[in-house]
């Protein structure tokens, strides 16, 4: 052995250790920079929150209005893309490319690769902690694991990116040095596989399968992802390069929320069953025997063992006591369900629950709601409304609560909730039914035998169908005045920015205003973009909370 030879080894030793170094400084510093970002949502939530409640009034008016301003530009959209979530995307994706660029040499393929390697373990973790249940985010910034779902999209579609291209660029390292037999070792084979699973997650993610075939998709992923799990852990199971640790963490903190989850499901499932009741225009109204103790607009994973017994699925409750889910009925799960329930009427199934989830904003303390849904995104509305009715504790004058359905078939699905919310005086009911009546049915729905308000004007129900297109801004006095004391309904879309101006200019200046809207896509965006021309105005606090599970 030559002289040179020891020193040479020991170069090459304290070379490969400064590139470990960086690599681990690479994932510490993505994690911090993902907790500093979750940290400033947190102190902007709470921010609001205190302004809400203690310097709302004392503002400087200067001051609120460039805050509204900042409020409506990063609300509103471009190429169907909201504008604050296209800057967090931006950020994240900033970030990670800093990272994949420093402190390494670009000029040796192979270190490159490594690199990406190591950012696509960083982002493992955060798509996965992105997508707990039980996310410690939901306390600390007011955001549910369905809010984070989009988030938690980009971030898997980044960590497979960076996953591609790190085995691209080894294989193309390997093969330039003649070394691609390197392919055989086990821990190399294994994060080709582990590549190939998240390839095919990636995949599963195109429309057609993920809502044509929901329970398909989802154990696909579920699958891949325990996959990936575990080839990541043996293409580097080295405890030295640290990457083992972060696999470790990663199926830690994922295996918690399952245990969460699980507990949830056994404790609910003691003493509880369910009865099943069919619905006009597929719909089925459940409810279960025991009492969950939850906030108004809240949902949870109903399971009935008997129908899917591997399955659980998410609905918004309407009720919580008794606990009750109005769930529309499509393929699958709710399909089997409405098929038991036309089997075998009023039979009682076991079942349990996983939940309650969902952050929703405290609509008691507000001067004015205004409630928009579509189909059964009603359920999320008509539980804020019964709450809002049946606490005292409350600083609500009023409600505007807006629904719009396909069918009139479709009112029978909440024809008690309807009841309720008719013997209030302070609740302003507008319907509108945008398609055509079955022949077949009833022209005397259980609605319109309901008298309006209370028992001393025991006026009948007004039922108003207009050639007006109330879309296009028509002279129609109904659909632009929801402060109206009798309850209607009325043919076609309504004009969402016509009846949240007038709920805005029918208020106090001090008045502190909130909209709360459930259903359809685009009725959502409509509705976003209505409160967000209303943010031009000045004087009027007006807040907008949107339940939604979008991908």
């Amino acid at each position: 052995m030559s002289a040179h030879e020891p020193a040479a080894a020991a170069a090459k030793d304290a070379s490969r250790a400064l590139r470990l170094s960086n690599n681990e400084w690479t994932d510490k510093c993505f994690a911090i920079s993902m907790g500093a970002i979750m940290v400033l949502f947190a102190v902007y939530h709470w921010s609001s929150v205190i302004h809400f409640y203690y310097g709302r009034r004392k503002s400087n008016p200067t001051l609120t209005r460039k805050y509204r301003q900042a409020r409506r530009f990063l609300s509103s959209s471009t190429i169907g893309l909201r504008t604050d979530r296209s800057i967090l995307y931006i950020i994240y994706w900033a970030i990670n490319l800093i990272l994949a660029l420093t402190n390494i040499d670009l000029t040796n393929i192979s270190f490159v690769a490594k690199r990406f390697g190591w950012i696509s373990v960083a982002n493992l973790t955060l798509l996965v902690f992105l997508a707990l249940k039980n996310t410690p985010l939901a306390p600390l910034t007011a955001t549910s694991y369905e809010k984070l779902r989009p988030l938690h999209k980009v971030a898997g579609y980044t960590c497979i990116f960076t996953s591609v291209l790190h085995g691209i660029v080894y294989l193309s390292a390997w093969s330039e040095a003649g070394e691609l037999y390197e392919m055989k070792e086990t821990k190399n084979f294994a994060g080709a596989i582990a590549g190939l699973a998240m390839v095919i997650i990636g995949f599963s993610t195109i429309t057609y399968l993920m809502r044509g075939h929901y329970e398909l998709f989802y154990m696909l992923h579920l699958a891949m992802f325990v996959l990936i799990m575990i080839t990541v852990g043996m293409h580097r199971p080295s405890f030295s390069t640290s990457t083992v640790i972060i696999v470790i963490f990663t199926a830690s903190i994922w295996t918690l929320d399952r245990i969460i989850r699980g507990a949830k499901i056994v404790w609910n499932f003691f003493g509880n069953s369910l009865t099943v009741t069919a619905l006009p225009n597929n719909a089925l109204r459940v409810k279960l025997s025991r009492r969950m103790h939850c906030s108004p607009g809240s949902h949870a994973f109903l399971w009935v063992p008997a129908v899917r017994w591997i399955e659980s699925h998410p609905f918004t409750l309407v009720s919580s006591n008794p606990s009750e889910f109005v769930i529309r009925v499509y393929d699958g799960f709710t399909r089997d369900l409405y098929k038991a329930a036309v089997e075998s009427p009023g039979r009682s199934l076991r079942c349990s629950v996983d939940g309650a989830y969902g952050q929703v904003p405290n609509f008691r303390v507000f001067d004015k709601v205004v409630l928009v849904a579509g189909g059964s995104g009603a359920s999320f509305t008509f539980a804020i409304a019964l709450d809002l009715i049946a606490t005292s504790n409350k600083t609500v004058k009023s409600i505007d609560f807006i629904w719009v359905v396909r069918n009139r078939e479709s009112l029978e699905w909440y024809t008690q909730e309807l009841k309720q919310l008719q013997s209030h005086l302070e609740v302003n009911v507008l319907i509108h039914v945008t398609g055509i009546s079955s022949p077949t049915s009833s022209p005397d729905t259980s609605l319109e035998k309901l008298s309006t308000k209370n028992d001393v004007t025991q006026t009948e129900d007004i039922i108003v169908f207009s050639t007006n297109d109330p879309e296009k801004g028509g002279a129609q006095q109904s659909t632009d005045n929801i402060s109206s004391s009798i309850h209607q309904i009325l043919p076609g879309r309504p004009n969402i920015g016509n009846l949240i101006r007038t709920a805005t200019t029918a208020s106090n200046s001090d008045d502190r205003i909130i909209v709360g809207a459930c259903g359809p896509s685009e009725l959502l965006g409509t509705t976003r973009k209505a409160v967000n021309n209303e943010l031009h105005n000045d004087g009027l606090s007006i807040t907008l909370y949107t339940e939604e599970f979008e991908w």
